[in-house]
């Protein structure tokens, strides 16, 4: 039972080993809430394992040489395995369980860890790096055609999602939102002004909604919804402090990992209300690795933190607070 909001709490993996979520964690939850994927070290190296739900019983699902962790992805309908390595992109099926290598980094190159896969399972965005450079690459999951789509030299650049006609959303570090790669290009998309930190297309896709850390009039946290077809952005509500959000199936309900260090909060967001409400203190040390999500049913929100010291899965019941999808 978490002390400061009394909602009970269910830790799902061990304490003796660090366990992560995929960085879109969404996509690591199956499509009847039976099953959860996530990378361990359990064994002594980061592998994919497979959580089942609600025995809580984890399974290795096949050794993938030098993982990086947090890139594991679903897609297919939750039978084929999508992640990152110290070379390339990797694919697997999961019945064949032998992975190959979709992309293969050119010389001089390495995945930075950005890994971003369209809704659709169709193409993909990675990040890379060299001495001082980076760039993001887009890659057709299928064909394993690539091609880069924008580069910085001693600056970041963040893929922040990708959408199989509209293209890629990305962050340069000193300048505005770009949009890039699309066979529909948007027209003049309005974002903003200020620091993107999170992006996830609503169920159909028609539009963008994201937080942004604002400059002007004043620094602070919001939650916008970019339409698509107009390219017009519409604030959906203030938040307090969070770090990263996403919401559940029809998008009434937000979750964020507050980055408040007096209030470690994992808070719900009421859309039609823009109210906060705290479930529980995720008191993780780096808010943004919290990585909070829905169930497909929007019954359970799962998240992980370090607040045993290694860094596991938890999770919380909002059955009740929220409508069932």
């Amino acid at each position: 039972m978490d002390p400061a909001t009394e909602f009970n709490v269910t830790r799902w993996t061990e304490e003796s080993a660090n366990a992560q979520l995929p960085g879109q964690s969404a996509n690591g939850i199956s499509r009847n809430d039976k099953q959860i994927l996530y990378a361990s070290d359990r064994s002594g190296s980061w592998q994919p394992y497979l959580l089942q739900i609600p025995g809580g019983d984890s399974t290795q699902l096949l050794e993938i040489p030098d993982l990086l962790p947090s890139s594991l992805r679903w897609i297919v309908a939750d039978k084929e395995l999508a992640c990152l390595t110290t070379e390339g992109l990797s694919l697997t099926t999961i019945a064949k369980k032998k992975p190959r290598m979709a992309y293969r980094c050119p010389s001089g190159w390495r995945p930075d860890g950005q890994f971003v896969i369209s809704d659709d399972g169709r193409l993909a965005l990675l990040g890379e790096t060299r001495n001082t450079e980076c760039r993001i690459m887009q890659v057709d999951l299928r064909s394993g055609k690539s091609r880069a789509l924008a580069s910085a030299k001693d600056g970041a650049l963040r893929a922040i999602s990708l959408h199989p006609r509209y293209g890629a959303i990305l962050q340069p570090a000193d300048g505005p939102v770009k949009v890039l790669g699309g066979s529909t290009p948007l027209k003049a998309p309005q974002f903003v002004a200020g620091q993107v930190l999170d992006a996830r297309f609503d169920e159909r896709g028609g539009f963008l909604l994201y937080l942004v850390r604002t400059t002007t009039p004043q620094p602070r946290m919001q939650l916008q919804a970019l339409d698509l077809k107009t390219g017009k952005s519409e604030l959906l509500a203030n938040t307090s402090q969070f770090a990263g959000f996403s919401m559940n199936k029809n998008g009434s309900v937000f979750v964020g990992a507050s980055a408040s260090k007096a209030q470690p909060f994992l808070l719900l967001l009421l859309r039609v209300t823009r109210r906060e409400f705290a479930l529980m203190e995720h008191q993780a040390k780096d808010p943004q690795e919290v990585r909070p999500f829905f169930s497909n049913d929007s019954e359970t929100v799962y998240f992980q933190s370090d607040r045993l010291g290694k860094s596991c899965i938890f999770s919380v019941s909002v059955k009740g607070l929220i409508e069932k999808t």
